[in-house]
């Protein structure tokens, strides 16, 4: 027996930088187990894993020739892995809070009935990150996220908003965001691994549901803050999200009412553009320069969902 209870998971691809900032911080964790690092490289073209062998000794590398995806990537990780708790984290998900993980563990090991748990995600200057955490993609939820009414007299939308991700109790919710997720061995092994039809944006959602459909609790801990780039430094967050969740969304309704992707598509692009011009005006009236980019988001996700529906 190797002794080793923690396996921690990093799926790098053309990470640069970011790569050696989240070990640092993961070398700088109080850390109250024995544990292992490894690090599959899905064919980097950047020198990736050039830079963690050169700088990261500690961390096993399986350098890849070719691109398994996220979900992928984290399967040929697992089958290396020896620990019986798992941590997936992505390579742009930082440690600030040196007792952060340990905290997530001690919530784990407390509660035997959790397969999986996230922390509240935020960005650099410690605001939330909305998409952490949330609730399956049905027509329902699809329609209280589309009118901003998540949190709002008790109805779940896709994903939790910042007004439920106060404070410092759990929440049971149905998947949280594989950019830092903690999970029991024994749990991803009810689901079959980490395999995912989705190759990128989505997998997390899809285990999630897997995990609540096989009897596993999923906690979110809004009282742990882990910093997320959420895609990298560039500042301009991908609309290729909506890919992975529209694709859950026909998963997970398959042969249901209201299960087209038109249904997905329609509630959401109207709710985006209704909030792009809420937050055009906002930012013209205020002269907030955070308020204009949060419109052009809103403005892109809506056009990216006009493609999905032709």
């Amino acid at each position: 027996m190797s002794g080793i209870r923690l396996s921690v998971l990093i799926v790098t691809y053309n990470t640069g930088a970011d790569i050696e900032t989240c070990l640092q911080f993961l070398a700088a964790s109080r850390i109250d187990r024995p544990y292992e690092v490894i690090l599959v490289d899905n064919a980097s073209s950047d020198g990736t894993p050039e830079r963690v062998a050169r700088g990261f000794p500690w961390v096993r590398l399986i350098a890849e020739r070719t691109n398994h995806g996220f979900a992928g990537g984290n399967a040929v990780a697992l089958a290396a892995a020896q620990g019986e708790t798992i941590l997936l984290l992505n390579p742009d998900a930082f440690l600030r809070d040196p007792e952060a993980l340990a905290a997530a563990l001690a919530h784990l090991d407390a509660h035997p009935d959790v397969g999986a748990l996230g922390p509240r995600l935020t960005f650099p200057d410690g605001r939330h990150q909305v998409g952490d955490a949330g609730y399956e993609p049905r027509p329902l939820s699809t329609l209280v996220h589309a009118a901003g009414l998540s949190g709002r007299f008790g109805l779940r939308g896709l994903y939790l908003a910042s007004r439920q991700a106060r404070g410092r109790a759990a929440l049971d919710v149905d998947w949280v965001c594989g950019a830092f997720v903690l999970m029991r061995r024994a749990a991803i092994e009810t689901i079959g691994g980490l395999e995912s039809p989705m190759f990128l944006y989505g997998e997390d959602v899809d285990w999630g549901c897997r995990l609540r459909d096989a009897g596993w609790r999923v906690a979110y801990l809004p009282g742990i803050a882990v910093v997320h780039l959420q895609g990298g430094s560039a500042g301009t967050r991908s609309a290729r999200w909506l890919d992975g969740l529209a694709g859950i969304y026909r998963l997970r309704n398959a042969g249901r009412l209201l299960s087209s992707p038109a249904f997905f598509s329609g509630p959401l692009q109207l709710g985006f553009t209704l909030r792009a011009l809420a937050y055009g005006l906002a930012g013209r009236l205020k002269r907030q320069p955070e308020l204009a980019r949060k419109a052009e988001d809103m403005r892109r996700f809506s056009a990216h969902l006009r493609s999905l529906r032709s």
